[in-house]
């Protein structure tokens, strides 16, 4: 199964709505520069703890997203963060740009479907249903994580430089009947020579991930299984920044916990897809 994946890259400045689509197909693009995060993270214990979500119903999504067969979302169900204007950008990118006048995102948004075709042939990953291994798994995929540090409109991470995804904190949430680990961390980026003195000690951007299993054929309609299927992952990540810059650094935190508000809206939304396609008639 091929699906298509997307990303939104997302302003802090602007109040336009924001247009995007689909779970992500996996991606053999592995990037040239940093290394993977796979074995090599590292991990704050934590306490897993369930929490269970009430889906909030709504008549209508301002900007609908699909998770898989497992249903749909509205990323915009707390417009306080993060806002943007928009333009779409070719190899399925939307980038902040309109009303916030070129500056830099400060998020993007992310998400992803591997199928154990895909996780076994392409991203040379185990596939698992496990809702626990998930999330262990899916840092294998370098392409995915990588893209948060590939392009000019968030951050480019050079050659010269390396990055580490660190987990901070992981609990299992429920909504909508849907189990879920909600996963809290950074991305660090740091200089591969200690001697550099071309880039920064260290560039640092904050995520938040949702990863969930979306069973094939969980949808009424066949034709649901063309969202993505298998192991599954929703990130949002905010734009890494040189964290010597005090006001760049205390932006970011105080944006991260926005961020923390906006996403949590976002999944409480969550409904069934045959409720999604009653209330989103446009499929994107």
């Amino acid at each position: 199964m091929k699906n298509v994946k997307k990303m939104l890259l997302i302003g802090v400045l602007a109040t336009a709505s924001i247009i995007g689509t689909g779970c992500g197909k996996s991606d053999t693009s592995t990037g040239s520069t940093g290394s993977t995060a796979n074995s090599e993270t590292t991990a704050k214990e934590s306490k897993v703890e369930e929490t269970t979500q009430k889906s909030a119903k709504k008549k209508e999504f301002e900007y609908g997203k699909t998770l898989g067969t497992i249903g749909g979302i509205d990323l915009m169900a707390d417009r306080e963060f993060p806002k943007a204007g928009y333009f779409p950008a070719g190899a399925g990118s939307i980038l902040g740009f309109e009303e916030n006048k070129g500056e830099l995102a400060s998020c993007s948004y992310q998400r992803e479907c591997t199928d154990k075709t895909s996780a076994e042939e392409i991203w040379h990953v185990e596939y698992s249903e496990d809702l626990e291994k998930i999330p262990g798994i899916l840092k294998g995929l370098k392409g995915v994580w990588e893209d948060f540090l590939a392009n000019g409109r968030m951050f480019y991470m050079y050659s010269a430089q390396q990055y580490e995804v660190i987990v901070d904190n992981t609990e299992k949430v429920t909504y909508n009947g849907v189990d879920f680990i909600k996963e809290e961390g950074h991305i660090d980026v740091t200089k591969k020579d200690p001697s550099d003195t071309d880039h920064p000690e260290l560039v640092r951007g904050r995520y938040i991930a949702y990863y969930y299993f979306s069973p094939e054929g969980a949808g009424s309609n066949p034709a649901d299984d063309l969202n993505g299927y298998g192991m599954g992952m929703a990130i949002w990540c905010l734009r890494p920044v040189d964290m010597s810059d005090e006001a760049e650094a205390k932006t970011m935190e105080e944006n991260y916990e926005k961020l923390k508000k906006s996403t949590k809206a976002s999944m409480e939304t969550l409904i069934s897809l045959d409720d999604y396609w009653k209330i989103h008639k446009k499929a994107y």
